[in-house]
């Protein structure tokens, strides 16, 4: 059985406060647990009070940085759709100069995508929160995605990136969804496609691994040497034949 559409806010207030207290609560149910899981297991220098500090630190970011973005995305959502109304209504009443009546229409161009003659298209009245313009959508997404996200970190590093690869991937399904060639085409099945992606990535990743490990981000280059490059000591042999010397194997020289 479908779970029933959520009840939309009862005004713009109140869905900007919706995406600040929804995003807080989601940011910090996230990342808390993944922030205590990776410092404990890759952390263990530190003493436990740093441990739990940088465990509070890295929630407290993610719950903080999604709270601010939903809230901001919210509040411009809700400052277009004023902006759009209230410059229809406005030019369509006519009780304003030619110059005057130019300008809103230049505004509703490029907030509303709204035709030369706007009364011919009503206006669709979406809930609080919601964007009446899939325009509307992208300008506030990229304003807030500035304002918050653009602030480089490790944790706006990483869902930038997961991110990125998600929008990659649902634009080549709505690519093939769409009919535009090649991603329409009958043999280019998901298993396929699929499999071709995986040798693609894993073969680029290792070749720069070996290569030029300096191109790829620290966090991964110590994974993948974690690894490609730990050999256990007893497998390790010395010059004379013994056993000893470094776990990890050195880097081929170029």
């Amino acid at each position: 059985m479908a779970n029933p559409p959520p009840t939309p806010p009862r005004s713009e207030a109140a869905a900007i406060l919706s995406g600040l207290l929804a995003g807080g609560r989601y940011g910090v149910k996230i990342r808390f647990p993944h922030a205590l899981i990776m410092t404990l297991l890759f952390r263990r220098d530190l003493p436990a009070k740093k441990k739990c500090s940088t465990i509070l630190k890295l929630a407290a970011e993610h719950g903080s940085n999604l709270a601010a973005f939903a809230a901001l995305y919210k509040a411009i959502l809700a400052a277009l759709k004023s902006v759009s109304r209230r410059s229809r209504m406005h030019l369509e009443e006519g009780n304003f100069s030619v110059l005057h009546s130019f300008c809103r229409w230049i505004v509703l161009k490029l907030i509303d995508g709204a035709p030369a003659s706007p009364a011919l298209v009503p206006l669709p009245h979406q809930p609080p929160g919601m964007p009446e313009r899939p325009r509307h959508a992208l300008i506030a997404g990229a304003i807030g995605g500035a304002a918050v996200w653009g602030r480089y970190s490790s944790i706006n590093y990483q869902i930038n990136l997961y991110l990125a690869v998600r929008i990659l991937v649902g634009g080549l399904t709505l690519a093939r969804e769409r009919g535009v060639p090649p991603f329409n085409w009958t043999g280019l099945t998901f298993n396929r496609s699929y499999r071709v992606t995986a040798a693609a990535v894993w073969g680029i990743v290792m070749l720069f691994f070996e290569e030029c490990p300096h191109v790829l981000h620290p966090s991964l280059r110590k994974s993948m040497d974690e690894i490609y490059r730990w050999i256990p000591q007893a497998m390790i042999e010395t010059a004379d034949g013994g056993v000893g010397g470094s776990e990890s194997a050195p880097r081929r020289k170029r």
